[in-house]
């Protein structure tokens, strides 16, 4: 079977541009578009190898975790080498489980037409069918996107910025239902954030420091905790396109380190 390139290119570009938007949802982040699609154009590019005699499997898994690795560095980027690492094995995973699936395939069904060399997957097909498969599957996937928009974004991250009094604080946060603690005035936002952040506003020495401060109860599985809280000036937060603004919202210094590149957690009914 002859292996056209042009089809190859356009059919790995819309395969790992899906597998982009599934690693991003299993991250809980979000990627801009163009960042995918780059991403995704520079994995298709390199399924070209489909062209290379058979190489021995450690060669292909060496292989496919360099062009991951690349992929994630431009969807993602390195906002942490611990994210980085992280999201580099997400991607990893879910390219060997579309490859697997699609080895299955071809042993079980040996479908025609159907060509897998190097764990690349090549389908001669026709170029309306490729358009009517992406369009099929770009509306589907706008319907998975409609029903399970808000608990998405329940798992998205933003940015933060905290004022108290000349000091400012940026804080890159996650929505997470993890912190469900809230004000029991039901008065002010409460953003739990690593005591880093909370120094940067408030010094140790500072009088102001305790006419600012808030005992914030919460229950965790081990038992009944205070959190030690501080009442800012204003906030803003920025969730993609959309911008909120908060009214004297309240930082927690968190009792435990916060990982992954974040600094901060957010309640999702702030959102809201």
């Amino acid at each position: 079977m002859v292996v056209y390139a042009d089809i190859l290119i356009v059919l790995n570009l819309i395969v790992n541009y899906f597998l982009l938007l599934a690693a991003s949802g299993l991250l809980h982040r979000k990627v801009r578009t163009l960042r995918i699609v780059l991403a995704a154009l520079a994995g298709a590019v390199s399924a070209l190898y489909i062209y290379l005699p058979q190489v021995p499997v450690f060669i292909e898994f060496i292989y496919k975790t360099v062009i991951c690795m690349l992929m994630t560095l431009i969807a993602f980027g390195i906002k942490s080498l611990k994210l980085y690492i992280k999201s580099a094995s997400v991607l990893l995973s879910v390219t060997c489980g579309y490859a697997g699936i699609m080895i299955a395939i071809w042993h079980i069904l040996k479908p025609d037409g159907m060509i897998i060399n190097n764990s690349v997957v090549y389908f001669n097909i026709s170029p309306t069918v490729l358009v009517i498969s992406t369009v099929a599957a770009y509306l589907l996937f706008s319907l998975l996107i409609k029903i399970f928009g808000k608990e998405a974004r329940y798992a998205a991250e933003c940015e933060i910025t905290l004022t108290a009094g000349e000091k400012t604080a940026n804080l890159r946060a996650i929505v997470d239902t993890g912190n469900s603690v809230s004000d029991i005035f039901g008065k002010s936002e409460i953003i739990i954030a690593d005591k880093s952040a909370v120094n940067a506003l408030f010094d140790a020495d500072d009088t102001e420091k305790q006419t600012r401060y808030r005992a914030i109860p919460f229950n965790t599985v081990s038992g009944y905790s205070l959190l030690e809280g501080y009442r800012c000036d204003s906030g803003t937060v920025k969730n993609g396109d959309k911008t909120l603004i908060l009214q004297k919202p309240v930082i927690a210094a968190s009792n435990t380190p916060l990982s992954d590149g974040f600094n901060a957690i957010v309640n999702p009914k702030i959102l809201e």
